[in-house]
């Protein structure tokens, strides 16, 4: 489908967004969505992640303290986009995930300083403690323990020493604790274990010593609040803009990546219905082709796609790639830098790959689904409950292939996953212009009805049988399990 490529509206946006402020950046981005100038869902995530990674980067809240000051201004940016364009869903999946990234940032210096607070704590009461000077044995006379007596069993604790010394063989000896004391002398009984030898031996296994509080790299109460602080002035820009520098690259690679499952779903001398004419759908279809042979049905969708459509049929010779390598050099050469340079696979169609591909109009659906193995077709947008917004016309395709028990996959990336519940199905879909299904020129009926062009369509989780995602495959009732990890458990509400 040519809308999936760059536009030449999202193209100047992607140059100029670095050239000028974050304000002023998101009033060219709000004016573009609000005249449908950027249509595809991935155009849009593709804006908006730019646009994030400015308004990061020129945010005045970069320090840890200030995380809640960074989430409330990009989720304030996210409402303003999110009320330019409502039917655009991708817009809020790619705020939530900057902030899931912030938060995450965030939580892990969190969690770093409770770590280190926790360390420090166990240093100090252990420091404190030691270095008592009520506790610590003395040189010559030590006073006994309130807490603990001297007489275990009726006997006397310097019994129990004689006894141990009369063995002469290695005895472990417990630690009974600091306040463990002795009073009098020990009477040694035999001149190989003198009577400053025993001291010596058992002062040295009760006494700890102390730990040398000021000595560099031990951590005081002075040190614990000046490590806090630490804590609390780190900059977390740089690990924000990272985060969003990955969703920029994973909107790069997604078509690769769902390409590289499509051996694994298409099988050879299969008939696949497919619905829709995106880019992603065919090249998840051409990567296929090159090791399968298999008979492609392709739906219509009269009125809105209709002509993109036919034009993966057609292969016009301005999507094909130059054969010699100095006209691909030259094009290549004459291709501004910020421009992605478009693929082979890009350039191609599943004609000029030599696939069988069968054009049909939408009512002949119910005639033909019968002899399809399986329906692939896109989304718009994938639901929280594993519902899924499409072309219009799907629900219908989807409903025939029930009837026939003929599974229904759905290709998508991850970015346009929507942690949302279709509580109002109708709320969420766009129309497009009337025009397109009644002619002008019929004045009677343009003048006596109402018409609505719908360009979207609702599919229910019980019609599709599986979702293919860039990060593997997915039933709608494990739908879920991605969400959760896409965007945690924080709900925003951009509304």
């Amino acid at each position: 489908m040519v809308a999936d490529e760059n536009p030449a509206a999202l193209a100047k946006f992607l140059k100029i967004v670095n050239t000028v402020k974050a304000s002023d950046a998101t009033e060219i981005l709000i004016g573009l969505l609000k005249r449908r100038q950027i249509k595809s869902s991935r155009n849009v995530a593709k804006a908006v992640a730019k646009l994030l990674l400015r308004f990061v980067s020129q945010n005045r809240h970069t320090k840890l303290s200030e995380v809640n000051g960074l989430i409330k201004d990009v989720r304030d940016l996210g409402k303003l986009l999110v009320a330019a364009q409502p039917k655009e869903m991708v817009i809020g999946n790619i705020v939530r995930r900057v902030l899931g990234v912030i938060r995450e940032e965030g939580n892990e210096e969190n969690l770093h300083q409770s770590l280190a607070d926790l360390t420090l704590g166990g240093r100090l009461s252990r420091a404190s403690s030691v270095g008592d000077d009520s506790s610590a044995p003395d040189s010559g006379t030590v006073t006994p323990s309130s807490n603990r007596p001297f007489s275990r069993d009726g006997r006397d604790f310097e019994e129990d020493i004689d006894d141990l010394s009369r063995r002469k063989s290695k005895v472990y000896i417990p630690n009974l604790g600091r306040g463990l004391t002795r009073i009098g002398s020990f009477q040694a009984p035999n001149p190989s274990f003198s009577e400053g030898n025993l001291q010596h031996a058992l002062f040295s296994l009760l006494h700890t010593s102390p730990l040398p509080i000021d000595s560099p790299g031990t951590l005081t109460p002075n040190n614990k609040a000046e490590g806090k602080d630490h804590f609390e002035d780190k900059d977390i820009r740089g690990d924000v803009i990272d985060g969003i520098k990955e969703i920029m690259e994973e909107l790069d690679v997604v078509d690769e990546q769902l390409a590289l499952a499509s051996e694994q779903h298409i099988h050879a001398n299969e008939i696949v219905m497919v619905l829709g004419s995106s880019i992603t759908l065919q090249r998840f279809l051409m990567k296929a082709a090159i090791k399968r042979k298999f008979i492609v049905v392709m739906v219509e969708t009269y009125p809105n796609d209709h002509k993109d459509t036919q034009e993966v049929l057609k292969a016009p010779s301005k999507y094909r790639l130059p054969q010699s390598k100095a006209a691909a050099a030259k094009i290549t050469a004459s291709t501004p830098k910020d421009e992605p340079m478009p693929t082979l696979e890009f350039k191609n169609t599943l004609t000029s790959m030599g696939v069988e591909t069968i054009l049909i109009p939408d009512s002949v659906v119910p005639a033909i689904i019968s002899r399809v193995n399986k329906v692939i077709m896109g989304s718009h947008v994938i639901l929280r409950n594993g519902s899924c917004i499409t072309n219009a016309g799907a629900k219908t395709v989807a409903r025939c292939a029930l009837q026939h028990s003929i599974p229904v996959v759905v290709v998508s990336g991850v970015y346009k996953l929507s942690p949302l519940y279709p509580f109002d199905p109708d709320s969420m879909l766009e129309t497009g212009d009337s025009s397109a299904v009644v002619g002008w020129e019929d004045g009677d009926m343009v003048g006596g009805t109402e018409i609505f062009n719908p360009l979207m369509d609702f599919v229910p989780d019980n019609l599709v049988d599986h979702y293919i995602t860039n990060v593997g495959g997915y039933t709608p009732q494990n739908l879920y399990k991605l969400v959760e990890e896409q965007y945690g458990s924080a709900t925003d509400s951009l509304e």
